[in-house]
């Protein structure tokens, strides 16, 4: 699906184009560019950014707003603030948020619900969307966003630039993709079509590229990945739009 925008001309200064398409943001490659660590170059982009540990994040339901402007695609994330209620979300007025916010387009982006058991993350301004409190997380360039949205294919490896601390818990099971290389993806975040008692046989529901295998796992130790923009974070989506992190291998 995609929608046109009507661009404004200044006066005396008419545009050459004044309308053009934009599709839709919500394809997984766009949530991994945000990925609640946002892109270095988007933390840069909002003052007052502050670190914050969250806990018994497992499970835990959250939701995004797009807002889509000139500058960019202002993302806002309910963790931490909301439940975002699903009374609530699905009658958020798009229409009067794009207005209030003077934004180009708005984008719903969940629910989805958290896999790691707590993460480090770093947010910005609260705002209230119809009830639903959120905070800004990043600001990502409108041709990285648009590139994202209509650019990104199923089990395809890309590189976000993130600054993200996730820790899964000792005793706690974790979902993986290993790809034919034997390296090995852990699930980031769950739709809500998969019910996290029902991910133990989400095997059975991918599509996995051949050499591909899925695999549950209860660990033994804590798994921290403490991911910095300056380093290589490697990344996948699967066809449901649900994100996962390549662990990184040990020096």
């Amino acid at each position: 699906m995609s929608s046109s925008i009507n661009w404004p001309c200044r006066r005396g200064r008419p545009s050459a184009i004044k309308q053009f398409t934009l599709p839709e943001l919500r394809p997984f490659a766009l949530a991994a560019l945000v990925a609640m660590g946002g892109a270095s170059l988007a933390h840069a982009q909002q003052a007052g950014l502050r670190s914050e540990t969250i806990e018994n994040t497992r499970d835990m339901r959250f939701c995004e707003i797009l807002l889509v402007k000139f500058k960019g695609v202002e993302v806002y994330n309910t963790t931490g603030v909301s439940d975002c209620s699903a009374e609530l979300w699905n009658e958020l007025d798009l229409g009067k948020i794009r207005r209030r916010f003077h934004a180009l387009k708005v984008e719903k982006n969940g629910p989805h619900f958290w896999m790691m058991d707590s993460q480090t993350v770093s947010f910005g301004k609260k705002a209230s969307f119809g009830g639903i409190e959120a905070r800004w997380v990043a600001r990502l360039p409108l041709l990285t966003a648009l590139r994202a949205a209509t650019g990104s294919k199923p089990y395809t490896v890309f590189t976000p630039k993130k600054t993200q601390k996730m820790v899964y818990d000792k005793g706690k099971p974790v979902y993986e993709l290993l790809d034919p290389d034997g390296n090995v993806y852990v699930l980031q975040a769950h739709e809500e079509r998969f019910p996290i008692d029902s991910l133990p046989k989400l095997g059975d529901q991918l599509h996995l590229p051949e050499g591909w295998r899925f695999r549950t796992q209860i660990l033994t130790d804590d798994l921290v990945m403490d991911l910095k923009s300056n380093q290589t974070i490697y990344a996948i989506g699967d066809e449901f739009h649900q994100y996962w992190t390549r662990i990184p291998n040990p020096k």
